[in-house]
């Protein structure tokens, strides 16, 4: 399994340290067109965004967000809707309305951070990739040159990272369920409502444990994770 941080599937590998060109303004004819592909969010991001918008987990999926099922691993996972134009519900005329708290995978663009499963040695390898193949951007190969750091460091990208780490350990042990228990419904339902709408989580299970999300954001992750995946290893063991 490998888990994506980025907003299409596709591009090369970039070593670290190798640099790249790459800018995005209003000014460019492609300017929002990437705004218009999938936008996968992270736990985190919703952290974040919920409190840039005042609003609960469960009134910020049931406006902004449509939810699937990976019909593969039967995790859930959750996207930003889009307007009638096709476009990223959060984009307007003058560009986005939640920039400040704006997703891991739109920070990371045109890079994709993909982690994928160590094998034997435990640990978890993190790959980047630079999307050369998008045929709209016209931002790639030119502007200021960047590393893998700068960029990441330029997009305050390192919490997101940080937190995003941490919670990427629930679908690599959700994906060791058996098949019959990863494509069950009510775990899913379960596992969704665990991981997104954590805020309506904790406050059902108030007895059971914190009786609400801890303030910092980082906090919850790691806290939040812990939960889940003993809700996963509890699952297993029916």
């Amino acid at each position: 399994m490998s888990w994506h941080e980025n907003v299409e599937d596709f591009g090369e590998e970039i070593e670290p340290g190798a640099t790249f060109r790459f800018e995005c303004h209003p000014g460019l004819s492609c300017f929002g067109m990437c705004c218009a592909t999938e936008i996968t969010i992270t736990p985190y991001d919703i952290a974040r965004l919920r409190r840039h918008l005042g609003i609960d987990t469960h009134g910020f999926l049931s406006t902004y967000c449509q939810a699937f099922v990976d019909s593969l691993t039967g995790f859930p996972s959750v996207v930003l809707k889009h307007n009638e134009d096709g476009r990223c519900i959060f984009l307007q005329n003058h560009g986005c309305d939640i920039y400040e708290s704006r997703p891991s995978c739109c920070r990371n663009y045109p890079l994709s951070k993909v982690i994928g499963d160590g094998g034997k040695s435990g640990q978890r390898l993190t790959t980047y990739y630079l999307q050369r193949r998008v045929s709209y951007c016209k931002g790639l190969g030119r502007g200021p040159e960047w590393t893998i750091d700068t960029y990441c460091e330029q997009n305050g990208l390192w919490p997101y990272q940080k937190a995003n780490d941490i919670f990427i350990e629930i679908p690599f042990t959700y994906e060791t369920l058996p098949f019959s228990i990863r494509h069950d419904k009510e775990v899913q339902s379960m596992i969704y409502q665990a991981v997104f709408d954590f805020d309506r989580f904790f406050e059902k299970y108030a007895r059971r444990g914190p009786s609400a999300p801890p303030e910092d954001d980082h906090d919850m992750i790691a806290v939040l994770t812990r939960i889940v995946l003993n809700l996963i290893n509890r699952t297993a063991g029916l």
